[in-house]
C-alpha cells in the first residue's frame, strides 16, 4: 500500500513538473532574443507619466489619441521588430496614416510611389531598391508590407549620402540648413546638442576627440529634423520607426516636432532589459520617452572591441 501510494506521489509531482516546465517553455516562446529572458521586467510595459506599469491594450488606447506616435528600437533585436509589428496592426486603423521609416532615404521616395497594396514582399524590395547591407530586409519587410495591405502611406525619413557628404565636408551648410526640412536646427538648444555630442562620442567608443566629431553630431540632427520633417507631411495622423536616440524627447525628433506643431506626440522606447537594472527608471526618464516595453536582450557584444583593436593597430 505504502508503494502504491508512494508511486502515485511520484507520478503527480512528474505530471506537475511537465506542466510548469510547458508553461515555461510557452511563456518564453513568443521571444526571440535569447538573453535575459527570465528578466523581471521582460514583457512588461511602464507608462513613465502614470509612474505604472500597464496593459497592451491600455499603451494602445493611450497612442490611439496621439497624431504622432515614435517608436524607438534597437535595430538588431528581433522581438522589437515584432512588437512594432504589433503596433502597426493596432495603430493602422485610420485610412492614409502616415508611416516613416529612418531605413528609408529620400532619395527612395520617387520609388515608394510605385508601390500597391497587392505587392509581396520580394516586389517590395526590388521597387525600393532596398538598403540590404545596412537594414536586413526580414526585420523591415513585414512592417512595410503590413502598412501597405493597411493602406497607410509610407514616407522616407532619412537623408542620403550625397547630403550626409555634404555636412561632413561642412560645404553650403548655412544654404542647406535654410531649406524647408532643416529649419528646426537653428532652434535645438545647446544642452541638446553638447548631449547628442557626448552620444556619438560614446557610439564612437570614445577613439576620436569631440571637436572631430562635430561634423557628426550636425549629421544626427539633419536626420532628426528629415524624419520630423516627414511625419509633418499631411495632415493624417503619422508614425516614424527609427533608432531609440532619434525617438528621444530631450534629443531627437520630438525636439523639431514642438517647433511646427501642437498635436500631442508620444514615445514608445524598445528597450533590452539589462542584468543589473530591475526598474523602469534605470532605463528612461519622462524627459526622453512616455512608454518603455521591456524586451530579452539579442547579443552579449563589446561594439567595441574591434574598433579599439584596429585603433591600436
Amino acid at each position: 500500500m505504502l508503494k502504491k501510494t508512494t508511486n502515485s506521489y511520484l507520478f503527480q509531482c512528474v505530471v506537475l513538473f511537465l506542466f510548469l516546465t510547458s508553461l515555461f517553455s510557452q511563456a518564453n516562446a513568443e521571444w526571440s532574443a535569447p538573453l535575459l529572458q527570465n528578466h523581471p521586467l521582460v514583457g512588461k510595459i511602464y507608462s513613465l507619466d502614470d509612474q505604472a506599469y500597464i496593459t497592451e491594450k491600455t499603451l494602445i488606447t493611450d497612442l490611439q489619441k496621439s497624431h504622432y506616435v515614435l517608436v524607438g528600437e534597437k535595430h538588431d533585436n528581433e522581438d522589437h521588430h515584432r512588437l512594432e509589428l504589433q503596433l502597426l496592426e493596432s495603430l493602422l486603423n485610420k485610412p492614409h496614416t502616415r508611416v516613416v521609416f529612418e531605413m528609408l532615404t529620400d532619395e527612395q521616395q520617387s520609388n515608394i510611389a510605385l508601390l500597391s497594396s497587392t505587392d509581396s514582399k520580394d516586389q517590395i524590395h526590388r521597387k525600393l531598391s532596398w538598403n540590404d547591407k545596412g537594414w536586413p530586409w526580414k526585420d523591415y519587410a513585414p512592417l512595410i508590407h503590413n502598412s501597405l495591405l493597411k493602406g497607410a502611406n509610407i514616407s522616407a525619413g532619412n537623408i542620403n549620402r550625397a547630403t550626409i557628404k555634404q555636412i561632413y565636408q561642412q560645404k553650403n551648410n548655412d544654404t542647406l540648413f535654410n531649406e524647408t526640412p532643416f529649419k528646426t536646427l537653428k532652434n535645438i538648444p545647446e544642452v541638446a546638442k553638447k548631449q547628442i555630442l557626448n552620444q556619438v562620442f560614446e557610439s564612437h567608443c570614445q577613439l576620436m576627440p569631440k571637436a572631430q566629431l562635430a561634423p557628426m553630431m550636425t549629421i544626427q540632427l539633419t536626420r532628426d529634423a528629415s524624419m520630423a520633417n516627414a511625419m509633418l507631411i499631411g495632415k493624417e495622423p503619422s508614425i516614424l520607426i527609427a533608432g531609440s536616440f532619434h525617438t528621444q524627447k530631450n534629443i531627437g525628433v520630438p525636439l523639431h516636432l514642438r517647433q511646427v506643431t501642437k498635436q500631442t506626440t508620444k514615445t514608445v522606447l524598445l528597450a533590452e532589459v539589462r542584468k543589473n537594472q530591475l526598474q523602469p527608471e534605470d532605463y528612461a526618464s519622462l524627459s526622453e520617452a512616455d512608454y518603455i516595453w521591456f524586451t530579452p536582450k539579442q547579443v552579449e557584444k563589446d561594439y567595441c572591441a574591434s574598433l579599439r583593436d584596429k585603433h591600436k593597430s
